[in-house]
């Protein structure tokens, strides 16, 4: 009876066994394994459609300025301009691609991989993108004022989004500095993480127009020491609430006995 029993409680594993090309439930098992695969392949398709889009609106951007440009020069402006551009749309999309091969090898587990690799991950890939943008921006900046016309500039949206991933450590961090009673101290932080530089576009061989080429290229410094503060933020405040989970789980008084 014994045996009846076990052989009827064990038909559908057999039956399983036996299915042609059945590679489902190892599929299913190690799916977890597999999402940092997932994750990074989805970076590098995010990577090729960026790559597309610039291409394309740097490609329809200048001939619009070329076609608006006034004079030769400022013709030849939009046209370096946005060869420049579109040379450095290739740059822009490799930071993506190659946060996705860093996702695509972590070896972290589920928490540490969506808490921390992804966000770090983000934030790392914003804030590249954001100060490749300005740098060559600040090159075209520098074309324009060399041929006294305005060239082109590229408008991807991106600093806007550098500003979203980095603002939760931001946040968190004003915060946490006004609850110690160091609201100033907040104020500092928030001015700092909005701070832009460059002023009016360079114009005239002047001292006024290399000092507005010059800022341009402050402001690419600006902003990667903006990336690294964010992201010493956002690891102080990772590990101050890993380190609590850890003594929930855990917990203990934090004396030694003699």
């Amino acid at each position: 009876m014994e045996k009846f029993v076990n052989m009827v409680l064990d038909f559908p594993h057999m039956v399983n066994q036996k299915l042609p090309k059945n590679g489902f439930n190892e599929m299913m098992d190690n799916s977890e394994k597999s999402i940092s695969g997932w994750v990074g392949t989805f970076f590098k398709v995010g990577a090729l459609v960026v790559l597309i889009a610039m291409l394309i609106s740097v490609f329809t951007g200048g001939m619009e300025a070329f076609n608006g440009a006034e004079g030769g020069l400022g013709k030849a402006s939009a046209i370096v301009c946005m060869l420049i551009l579109l040379y450095a749309a290739f740059p822009i999309a490799q930071v993506i691609r190659s946060a996705g091969d860093s996702l695509a090898a972590s070896k972290s587990g589920m928490v540490d991989f969506f808490f921390k690799d992804v966000i770090v991950a983000n934030i790392k890939a914003f804030g590249h993108i954001t100060a490749l943008v300005a740098l060559f921006g600040a090159i075209c900046a520098t074309i324009g004022w060399i041929l006294s016309s305005g060239g082109m500039s590229m408008d991807v949206g991106i600093v806007d989004g550098f500003a979203d991933a980095y603002g939760l450590p931001i946040d968190a961090m004003a915060a946490f500095m006004s609850m110690l009673g160091l609201e100033f101290v907040g104020g500092v932080i928030e001015y700092f993480f909005s701070m832009d530089v460059t002023g009016s576009e360079a114009t005239g061989y002047n001292l006024d127009g290399a000092l507005a080429v010059g800022w341009e290229y402050v402001q690419v410094v600006v902003i990667l020491v903006q990336l690294y503060v964010a992201l010493a933020f956002y690891s102080f405040f990772y590990g101050i609430l890993s380190s609590l989970f850890n003594w929930i789980k855990s917990p203990y008084l934090p004396f030694k006995s003699s």
